[in-house]
């Protein structure tokens, strides 16, 4: 039986999706606004705490937000993401991730993803019905949720047969090295959302801009939201951050000193929450939702500090959101290559 558009859709994705074909996803039922995906934990896969990775369970459901909201035909990206993190995982544990589309418009769509653990009786009834739940119904074996909004473009998907027939009886993946330069599946944060600018808008969704590393930072928050929760002080979240960059190997700075300066003399002076690997302004708000000035800040850290990322990390009473900021008048000057 030939693929749905959704399906071929969804294997045209994948085909150059390395970072999904890493974690062994395998495509389990997809249909418009819908979407099923099953992995396995693997060793690699493993923290300090021999639990799976927050990263891990966040980048297989933002896969199945992913492919729910192209699913419709329209390339769409994500413009807000947050996770809350209910259950650790081991390895050899089997998750499940069901996308569902909450609501959709001409330019945003809504999504939810519940990520699951499979038990030994259910594994055979999610590859015939693409659902985990019990004979009651219930939703049991949660380990996660997850919420996404997209931005839906104006371009259409173009798929051919060709496209479509590859693992296309199973939709399973094999494992294949990541790749540096098709990894990053952000969406970046600019001086204005794309309703504010009048300037051209030119693939801002896939700038290629350490990737992996950004991986590494958003992954020990989750790691930290997991551990201790929401409902703490700013304080709490700053030191337990900077232990869990040291645990995972990450090299940072805390407070780092940046001053303001105008003709070689100084005028005002910025302390940065991280600056990691001398790459990445990294800033903590213990708050449930981004402010305006919360961007305004780490923008004016990455322009005087004349670097071209940074990540805002918020910390809420239920989940931990975060947020890529550009300094896109850095990369322009430097024609800084989009994909």
């Amino acid at each position: 039986m030939s693929d749905t558009l959704p399906e071929k859709i969804v294997n045209k994705m994948l085909d150059t999706d390395w970072f999904s074909q890493w974690l062994g996803i395998e495509r389990v039922e997809v249909k418009q606004g819908y979407c099923v995906l099953r992995m396995t934990i693997r060793k690699e896969m493993l923290n300090g705490f021999a639990i799976a990775h927050g990263g891990i369970t966040y980048s297989l459901a933002d896969s199945a937000l992913a492919f729910a909201s192209n699913s419709h035909g329209r390339m769409s990206v994500s413009v807000e993401t947050s996770i809350s993190h209910i259950v650790s995982l081991k390895e050899g544990d089997v998750i499940t991730a069901v996308a569902e589309e909450v609501s959709i418009s001409n330019k945003i769509g809504i999504y939810e993803v519940k990520v699951k653990k499979v038990t030994n009786d259910e594994s055979e009834r999610i590859y015939e019905t693409g659902r985990g739940t019990n004979k009651k119904g219930k939703n049991d074996n949660i380990v996660a949720l997850f919420k996404g909004t997209v931005y839906r473009t104006s371009k259409e998907w173009e798929v051919t047969n060709t496209d479509s027939e590859r693992n296309c009886e199973t939709g399973k993946y094999t494992n294949k090295r990541l790749s540096n330069d098709q990894s990053d599946r952000f969406y970046e944060i600019g001086r204005r959302s794309e309703e504010e600018s009048n300037e051209p808008q030119v693939n801002k969704e896939r700038w290629l801009i350490f990737p992996e590393l950004s991986y590494k930072i958003i992954g020990s928050a989750f790691e930290i939201f997991n551990s201790i929760g929401g409902n703490h002080k700013e304080i709490v979240y700053q030191k337990a951050l900077f232990e869990t960059f040291q645990s995972n190997n990450i090299k940072v700075q805390q407070q780092v000193f940046n001053p303001v300066k105008i003709h070689d003399k100084t005028v005002g002076k910025n302390y940065f929450d991280f600056l990691v690997e001398n790459k990445i302004v990294v800033e903590i708000k213990s708050s449930d939702r981004f402010s305006k000035s919360h961007f305004d800040q780490l923008l004016n850290y990455l322009v005087v500090s004349k670097l071209k990322l940074g990540i805002l990390i918020s910390f809420g009473r239920e989940e931990v959101k975060y947020k890529r900021v550009l300094n896109i008048d850095l990369l322009n000057q430097e024609k800084i290559s989009i994909s």
